[in-house]
C-alpha cells in the first residue's frame, strides 16, 4: 500500500477497518476501558486523607492516641478491620507484637532526677519531656543518644516506622510524637514521608505506586480484578501485575526477560565472544587494535601469534594461514560466528525497542506541554475553546500509546521462535504498515502544530485542513495497531486470524478467499 499521499480514505484503509477486521479502535478500547474501569488513582492528597481518616476512625473506636492508631494501622497493613478484629479478640496479645504498652516496665523518674544513659553511660539530668505519650518503657537514655538513635533509623529507610526501644531486652516501640520531640526538622519529613508512602508499601496487594518518573499518585486495584492495563493521571499506562510500563503485546515473564537481558553482564561476555579473540598461550581475550594481523599479547605472558589463524608469529611464514580447508568446521570460528549473530541479533531490536522508547519519552513531555502551554496559545489565536481543541491531544495520545505498543512488539520480534518463519514475515509486514501510519501521524502532529501557534496560518485553515487531516490520521493510525494487536495476541495463525499473506503482493485476504483479491495469485504462491 502506497503511504505517499497526502490523505487517507477509508477505501485506502479497507483491510483495517473495524468492519472488515472485527477489532475496535484504540479510542473505541479507551471508551470501553473507562465505562467497565475497575481502578481509581489516587493523589498525594487522596492518600493523605484516608490516612487521616483511618487513624481518625481506629483512635476512636479503640480510645487510644492517634499515635497508637497510627501504629497499629501499619502492623495490620492499614486495614482498618483488621486492627479492629484483632484489638477486640487480644488487646494484650496485640499490644505486645506491636510494642504498645499498657504501662512502662520501668519506674518513670522525676524531671531533674539524676541518672546513667544506657547506651553512653554518662549521667545525665531525665527531662519529662522526652517520655513518649503512647507509655513509654521507662529505660533510660539521655536525649543526646536517643536523638541519634532515632535519626540513624530515619537515615536507613522506612523501617524507622517500626523502631523499637534502644534496649535489646525491650520491645516497646517509638511512635512518630517521640520522634518529633527527638530529631531535626528534615528527619521529621523524612519520617513524614516514609508513613505517607506506608499506606502503598504495606498494602501492595491492592494499591501500587506508579513508576513513572516524578509522579507520587498510586493505583488502587479492586481485589480480584482482571483488569491488567491501568493509567495514570500523568498519561502514564501501567500493566498492574509487573507494575512495569504497560506492554502489550509482550507478557510479563518476556518483559522480565527482556529488562534483565539489557541489564545483564552475560551481554558482555557475548560481545567478547563476538569482537575478541583469546590469546593462544595464556587464554586471556584480546581485541584488535592495529591494522596489521601481527599480534603481542600484554605481559608478562608477550606471546606474539597471527591474528587470523592465531598460529606462532615466529614460523608464520611457512604455515598455511590463508587456507580455507584448514580451518573449516572449526570450532572456535563457529562459537565465534554464533556470537556474531546473537549479538547482531540483540543490538538490531534492542536499537528500535531503544529509539522507540525514547520518542515515546518525548511525545509524552509534548502532550504535556501542549496541555499546559500551547492549547492557551491556540485557544486565544484562534478563538478556539478547550472542547474544541480536543483533538489535538487525543492526537498525542495516540501517538504515546502507539510508540508504546511499537517499542515492545521489537521485544515480540525478538522472541519470536526463527523457524516460525511464515509468521514472522507476517509480523513484519504489519509491524512495518503500523509503523509507517506512526511515523506519518507524529511528523504531521509535530511539524503542522507549531504552524498554527507561531506561523501565518488562518483560523480558516486551522479549522478545516488542520482539524481534519490530525483527526482523520488519528483514527486511522489507531485502527492499525489495534488490528496490529489483534494479529499478534493471536499468534499470527492463520486460523485465528482468519487472513492469509500473497507472497506476490503482500495483500492481507480474507481467509476464504483462495486466490488474492487483488493480483489473483493463488493461496501461498
Amino acid at each position: 500500500m502506497d503511504f505517499s499521499d497526502d490523505s487517507y480514505t477509508d477505501d485506502d484503509q479497507s483491510m483495517y477497518d473495524d468492519e472488515s477486521m472485527g477489532s475496535p479502535s484504540f479510542d473505541d478500547k479507551s471508551k470501553e476501558i473507562k465505562e467497565t474501569k475497575t481502578y481509581k488513582v489516587l493523589t498525594k492528597d487522596d492518600i493523605l486523607h484516608i490516612q487521616e481518616h483511618d487513624v481518625t476512625l481506629l483512635s476512636t473506636t479503640l480510645t487510644v492516641p492517634r499515635t497508637a492508631a497510627a501504629i497499629l494501622l501499619r502492623n495490620y497493613k492499614w486495614n482498618v478491620d483488621d486492627a479492629q478484629e484483632a484489638w477486640f479478640n487480644d488487646e494484650d496479645g496485640v499490644r505486645e507484637s506491636v510494642g504498645l504498652l499498657k504501662k512502662p516496665v520501668v519506674e518513670l523518674r522525676k524531671s531533674g532526677d539524676s541518672l546513667v544513659c544506657g547506651i553512653c553511660f554518662e549521667d545525665y539530668v531525665f527531662n519529662k519531656d522526652f517520655k513518649s505519650t503512647v507509655g513509654f518503657c521507662g529505660h533510660k537514655f539521655c536525649g543526646a543518644c536517643l536523638k541519634i538513635y532515632v535519626s540513624v533509623a530515619i537515615s536507613k529507610g522506612p523501617g524507622c516506622l517500626f523502631l523499637r526501644c534502644p534496649d535489646l531486652a525491650c520491645g516497646a516501640v517509638i511512635g512518630e510524637d517521640m520522634v518529633n520531640l527527638l530529631v531535626s526538622n528534615k528527619d521529621k519529613r523524612k519520617y513524614k514521608e516514609f508513613l505517607f508512602r506506608s499506606y502503598v508499601d504495606l498494602n501492595n496487594n491492592k494499591i501500587k505506586w506508579c513508576p513513572t518518573a516524578d509522579c507520587e499518585c498510586a493505583i488502587e486495584c479492586e481485589l480480584g480484578s482482571e483488569s491488567y492495563v491501568v493509567n495514570c493521571n500523568c498519561s502514564g499506562s501501567i500493566c498492574w501485575h509487573c507494575v512495569e510500563d504497560s506492554h502489550r503485546p509482550v507478557d510479563c515473564v518476556t518483559v522480565g526477560e527482556w529488562i534483565l537481558k539489557n541489564n545483564s553482564e552475560s551481554e558482555n561476555v557475548s560481545w567478547i565472544l563476538a569482537f575478541t579473540k583469546p590469546c593462544p598461550n595464556c587464554k586471556v581475550p584480546i581485541e584488535k587494535n592495529s591494522g596489521c594481523m601481527h599480534m603481542s599479547c600484554k605481559p608478562p605472558c608477550n606471546y606474539q601469534f597471527c591474528w587470523i589463524c592465531l598460529g606462532s608469529w615466529s614460523n608464520h611464514r611457512s604455515s598455511t594461514c590463508n587456507g580455507y580447508a584448514n580451518r573449516r568446521g572449526s570450532e572456535v570460528d563457529r562459537n565465534r560466528e554464533q556470537a556474531k549473530e546473537y549479538i547482531m541479533k540483540y543490538v538490531h531490536y534492542y536499537e528500535r525497542w531503544a529509539a522507540n522508547h525514547k520518542s515515546r519519552e518525548k511525545a509524552l513531555a509534548d502532550l504535556r506541554y501542549i496541555k499546559s502551554d500551547k492549547l492557551e496559545q491556540l485557544e486565544q489565536k484562534h478563538c478556539q475553546t478547550a472542547g474544541q481543541l480536543k483533538f489535538i491531544t487525543e492526537a498525542w495520545e495516540q501517538i504515546v500509546e502507539c510508540r508504546r505498543v511499537l517499542k515492545w512488539s521489537y521485544v515480540y520480534g525478538y522472541y519470536m521462535p526463527q523457524e516460525a518463519s511464515k509468521k514472522k514475515e507476517l509480523f513484519e509486514f504489519l509491524q512495518g504498515e503500523a509503523e509507517v501510519a506512526l511515523e506519518r501521524l507524529h511528523n504531521y502532529a509535530e511539524n503542522k502544530l507549531n504552524l498554527y501557534i507561531d506561523g501565518d496560518a488562518n483560523t480558516d485553515e486551522f479549522n478545516t485542513e488542520f482539524r481534519k487531516e490530525l483527526t482523520n490520521l488519528t483514527r486511522v493510525t489507531g485502527k492499525y495497531f489495534a488490528n496490529f494487536l489483534k494479529r499478534v495476541e493471536y499468534s499470527l495463525s492463520e486460523a485465528e486470524c482468519g487472513v492469509w499473506q500473497c507472497q506476490s503482493c503482500t495483500y492481507l485476504n480474507e481467509g476464504e478467499h483462495a486466490t488474492c483479491i487483488m493480483c489473483h495469485g493463488d493461496l501461498g504462491e
